[in-house]
């Protein structure tokens, strides 16, 4: 990654970070970063691409001046090298017996270790790109995801959409299945739990949005915000298998539907594991099911009409204009819908 690119990702990621932590960054010149309504940082020096320096405020309780924060870009032979410098930080200690070396250790060095480790590394992957989507290119991705878009066919197919349907879709992502289904003329509401994928979704049908005709609401699979009986189809794409609780959103489903209400799943079975469609570390922390297990469980959550099909997605590949060398990954009948009523 060039340097210039580094730096606006790193800003938009810190950004994001501060936030969930509870302080606001104010990037630019003469920007500032707020704790609780108090400034505790300010930027004095902002070098698109090249450096951020930061005087960083000392607290009240503390008799030491101002520190230095200095974040550098610099490019080497694999991208950019990002170095961040606070210097005289260990003034906040008046360090006498190695306290700065402790706190470093304990709050700096031990989270780094850990997040870097094989089993957190992976979850923050998974999260990042398929199970709670954030970033630039994820947003990307779930924009316009062109190797989603063959199932999406598949659930349309089978749905049938009109005028008269109201869909709810379980875990929405960028959106970009609703804008298809909208085409039917149906109305729509949808859930997802990443901020980022509400907000992208919303962009992505914002003529709908506009026109009453869709609602999206950031929630979980088990605890969706829609009164009972309120809609006549439900559709879930490749979500279903990160579900913690698959039965509670099952029977969540069951509660929002109507009777003769409709519902479409989509998922991949065992057999694509290390494939593409369900590579690692992902696929380590997907749950694939059994057809039978994926009927009992809808059985369970109350719906009675209930069966498993297993398509050949290749002819919508084609459709969706999947690049011809990659046509082959949706042959095959290793993708499962499930397909049921509620009675």
């Amino acid at each position: 990654m060039e340097s210039s690119a580094a730096f606006v990702t790193f800003v938009e990621e810190l950004t994001s970070a501060l936030a969930a932590r509870g302080i606001r960054f104010e990037p630019g010149t003469n920007g500032r970063m707020m704790e609780c309504g108090r400034e505790i940082a300010r930027v004095v020096s902002w070098r698109p691409g090249y450096s951020i320096i930061l005087e960083w405020l000392a607290p009240e309780w503390s008799k030491s001046g101002a520190t230095k924060v200095e974040v550098r870009f610099e490019p080497d032979k694999e991208g950019t090298r990002i170095t961040l410098d606070h210097a005289e930080w260990g003034n906040l200690f008046d360090d006498r017996g190695g306290e700065l070396a402790g706190w470093f250790a304990s709050e700096v060095a031990a989270p780094l270790l850990q997040d870097v480790a094989p089993s957190q590394f992976g979850d923050w992957i998974t999260d990042r790109r398929a199970r709670r989507p954030s970033g630039a290119n994820a947003r990307a991705t779930y924009r316009n995801p062109v190797y989603h878009r063959p199932n999406f066919l598949a659930i349309l197919n089978i749905l049938q959409l009109g005028p008269a349907d109201y869909l709810i879709e379980v875990g929405c992502g960028g959106g970009a299945f609703l804008r298809d289904a909208l085409q039917s003329g149906c109305k729509a509401a949808a859930v997802d739990h990443s901020p980022e994928m509400v907000t992208l979704a919303g962009e992505v049908n914002l003529q709908a949005m506009a026109e009453d005709r869709l609602v999206i609401r950031e929630a979980e699979a088990d605890t969706l915000p829609y009164p009972d009986e309120m809609f006549t189809c439900a559709v879930m794409t490749g979500v279903f298998s990160f579900l913690p609780n698959p039965l509670a959103a099952l029977c969540e489903i069951h509660r929002v539907l109507k009777k003769d209400g409709r519902l479409v799943v989509y998922m991949g079975s065992k057999e694509l594991r290390g494939t593409p469609a369900a590579p690692e570390p992902i696929a380590s922390r997907l749950r694939f099911y059994e057809d039978h297990e994926l009927e009992e469980l809808s059985r369970e959550a109350g719906f009675n009409t209930v069966r498993v099909e297993r398509p050949n997605l290749e002819e919508f590949a084609r459709q969706a204009k999947v690049p011809p060398q990659d046509i082959h990954l949706f042959s095959g009948r290793a993708s499962q819908l499930l397909i049921a009523r509620k009675s």
